[in-house]
């Protein structure tokens, strides 16, 4: 009896040692998913926007920009999920630092923009969400790049 406890005490602390691994999401991040993620969501702001639905949902800048916009989002999510599904890694990376480097100029330079255009023409309202979305894929990309 006195055995069958000690060989329990000894091998608790081997048991101890083992821990479970941590849940890590930012490991899971990474430049195919997020090709993915943005071609689905390019193509989707595409075909809404085409259709029409997309500036029905509300008056923001965000949900209305020129029509030819629609129509590159559509090509070039279309695009983005085809190098996601069959390009090389190259190619892959390649197309996250151009998100980053896009989503980060067209977001700081919107932003500017707006911030000009708000302190010198006396706009109350400013509608950032434009440029807010732009930053988000930016910093989505670069972290996508960084894992």
């Amino acid at each position: 009896m006195l055995n069958a406890i000690t060989s329990v005490q000894t091998k608790m602390p081997e048991q101890s040692r083992v821990s479970k691994p941590r849940l890590r999401f930012g490991r899971r991040w990474n430049v195919v998913r997020f090709l993915s993620c943005g071609g689905t969501t390019l193509v989707i702001l595409g075909v809404t926007g085409v259709t029409g639905l997309l500036g029905s949902i509300s008056r923001v800048n965000l949900f209305n920009p020129p029509n030819w916009i629609h129509w590159i989002h559509l090509g070039f999510g279309l695009f983005v999920l085809a190098v996601a599904v069959t390009g090389n890694h190259k190619l892959q990376t390649g197309l996250a630092l151009l998100a980053a480097v896009a989503g980060t100029v067209l977001g700081l330079g919107g932003s500017a923009s707006a911030l000009y255009a708000a302190s010198h023409s006396g706009i109350q309202a400013l509608d950032v969400s434009d440029p807010l979305a732009h930053l988000t894929v930016g910093a989505l990309a670069i972290w996508a790049l960084e894992t």
